[in-house]
């Protein structure tokens, strides 16, 4: 792809990539023109089913008088395109194309007490140049893979308990499905989780993670850096809502040999008037190397660092504005090698949480759903870090700054049928890192479509 340079003798991007871009905004305000019109019309007859649906009809007769555990099993296929294209700051690119999903099947309760279930995932390049290798949406060397991600069996007692063993999705502050490729994180191992009252609570132990584009689990501690080693993490939180508009976490994953990590987390939501609300959040993260510190990525093996932050986000009917910050300790970047970084100025490329780096944001969310048409929404970052240092050296890193910018669209389609659960999402991103070769960025492309079938 040209480029051109800019005033400080960066390459850019060309005339060709705005152009592409600027044909690619006119797809969407297009179709956003046409949906408009085709939701506008009064009191339209229901739709027919979408084929696929229809497809599957008989089956869903044949289970209408069975028992609960085949009645109400639930079968959906999650399709997902997905092109990304990417220049670093120091001057490689990536880029590829993919074409892939999930199909996810779970069943009913039996006796209201055991369901089963179990998803398949899988990527296929469309476009992949081999000298481009690193997107992560398909494996290394631009290969495609499928996986069983999930294979789990689940005991309930009302909303009281949950316990499921084996391949599953796991979500508490570290440990995360981290998708934002072609198919997320899942782990191995035993959960249990439940609500009592006001809390929520999950614990458990992980063994394996697949990672999200990988067909082969791996030992939760190999994946956190310590080559050749089994062990897992044992993991436990608990979320607090006691009246509305509070919510607080606290989250303990403990990885055996490895490192632990104490996440807290509180956020208020304040109602001023009508049409104004105040939204007020802090997290804070300690996290250390524990047992035999396999995980030696910083200037002394037995590591120690934190990181602490704040947002404060402004409400307005369909707009929010927000501002944040957080301040890392000099011991070592954060570890998230488990899924996505929680904190606050975790952007689409950054996380701003390198040792020693004090980072700032400012953003904006808007939903264009009643002003433009249904299900249109667009948010913009931008975030810049400062005094970050290697862990190991303890050199100084360049400064940097971060631009995002993501429309969402996603339209309760009526008519025709079968556009019915599609999601088109756009990110762009400009990264200016000090002393780089290159301004990096970055376009995403991902259309999402799912099909419940069952």
């Amino acid at each position: 792809m040209m480029l051109r340079n800019d005033r400080r003798g960066r390459r850019a991007p060309d005339r060709s990539v705005l152009a592409a871009l600027v044909a690619l905004l006119a797809v969407v305000v297009g179709g956003v023109a046409w949906a408009r019109m085709a939701l506008a019309e009064d009191a339209p007859p229901p739709p027919p089913a979408p084929p696929l649906e229809r497809l599957f009809a008989p089956v869903r007769d044949a289970l209408a008088d069975t028992t609960p555990f085949l009645r109400d099993t639930d079968f959906k296929l999650h399709f997902r395109s997905y092109y990304f294209n990417r220049t670093n700051p120091s001057g490689s690119e990536n880029e590829a194309w993919a074409f892939g999903g999930w199909a996810s099947y779970r069943s009913g309760w039996l006796l209201d007490t055991f369901g089963i279930g179990a998803t398949f995932y899988g990527s296929a390049p469309l476009y992949a140049p081999e000298d481009k290798d690193g997107t992560l949406l398909l494996k290394p060397g631009q290969k495609g893979y499928y996986v069983i991600g999930e294979a789990y069996g689940a005991l309930r007692y009302q909303d009281y308990a949950l316990f499921k063993g084996y391949r599953q999705l796991v979500d508490q502050s570290y440990i995360n499905p981290q998708d934002n490729r072609m198919t997320p994180n899942t782990f191995e191992g035993v959960t249990l989780g439940g609500k009592v009252g006001f809390v929520q609570y999950l614990a458990g132990y992980l063994w394996k993670i697949k990672p999200r584009n990988s067909d082969k689990f791996v030992s939760m501690a190999e994946q956190a850096g310590a080559t050749g080693s089994n062990d897992g993490v044992i993991m436990g939180g608990v979320r607090l809502t006691p009246f509305p508009g509070l919510r607080l976490d606290l989250t303990e994953q403990y990885g055996i040999n490895t490192f632990n990590t104490v996440y807290l987390e509180g956020e208020y939501l304040l109602p001023l008037d009508g049409d104004w609300k105040l939204r007020l959040g802090a997290q804070y993260t300690d996290q250390r190397a524990v047992g035999d510190a396999l995980v030696a990525n910083a200037a002394t093996k037995n590591w120690i660092t934190q990181v602490g932050g704040a947002r404060v986000q402004a409400l307005y009917q369909d707009l929010t504005l927000s501002a944040g910050f957080s301040i890392t300790a000099s011991g070592n970047t954060i570890q998230s090698p488990w899924g996505t970084y929680p904190g606050y100025l975790s952007l689409i490329q950054q996380d701003f949480d390198q040792a020693n780096e004090k980072a700032w944001l400012v953003g904006l969310a808007y939903d264009f759903s009643k002003r433009v048409t249904q299900g249109l929404s667009a948010n913009f970052n931008f975030a810049w870090g400062t005094g970050a240092i290697n862990p190991q050296t303890t050199a100084k890193v360049g400064d940097e700054k971060e631009y995002d910018l993501t429309v969402d669209y996603r339209p309760p389609w009526r008519k025709p049928s079968f556009l019915q659960g599609m999601w088109l999402r756009v990110r762009g991103v400009i990264l200016d890192q000090q002393d780089a070769n290159e301004l990096g960025w970055q376009i995403r492309l991902i259309l999402n479509w799912e099909r419940d079938l069952i």
